[in-house]
């Protein structure tokens, strides 16, 4: 009994990390200047990441309920591939923060004004993003298992918190 009540939180604590291992290489992976466009700076819009949060919409699948020729497998169908596309949409998230972040970086780099309390704001920020991401993957992996839920406000809310820190840099450069 003794053994049980050690292994058991081993063993959960080692399958935690290993569910989390890959979106921890993704949080810590970094983004290359090369990887920067204008054209994808003029083309970035956080608004794109809104209908993360509608992807398990009870809504679209009581519509789907009450059509005929309903069928139960037409509902784990959709449900399947909703949570694909919100594991694209995390992906894609957290590349464009990085994008975002390097971009401040640079800025900051390049910037003759003292920039300190951007840099710790974006410590901040950084950690505050790093948290928002492993809740929405927490919530991805209990929608895997029949829960109905995905967190993704807080992680939206730390990417239009970056995108604002970003456009104020560039305003009060475009004005210098």
């Amino acid at each position: 009994m003794t053994l049980a009540l050690v292994l058991t939180p081993l063993l959960l604590v080692g399958l935690l990390i290993a569910l989390f291992v890959p979106v921890l290489v993704k949080l810590l992976q970094k983004c290359r200047a090369q990887d920067l466009s204008s054209e994808w700076l003029d083309n970035f819009s956080v608004a794109s990441y809104y209908p993360m949060e509608g992807l398990l919409s009870n809504e679209d699948f009581s519509f789907l309920s009450r059509q005929p020729g309903f069928d139960l497998s037409l509902y784990r169908k959709l449900r399947r591939e909703r949570l694909h596309i919100f594991k694209q949409y995390l992906n894609r998230a957290i590349a464009d923060f990085h994008r975002l972040d390097t971009t401040i970086k640079l800025l900051v780099a390049s910037s003759q004004e003292d920039c300190s309390d951007i840099a710790s704001r974006l410590v901040g920020l950084r950690l505050r993003f790093s948290i928002a991401v492993l809740q929405a993957e927490m919530s991805y992996r209990l929608c895997l298992i029949g829960f109905q839920f995905l967190a993704v406000r807080s992680l939206i809310g730390r990417m239009e918190e970056m995108n604002v820190q970003l456009n104020a840099l560039l305003a009060a450069r475009a004005a210098a």
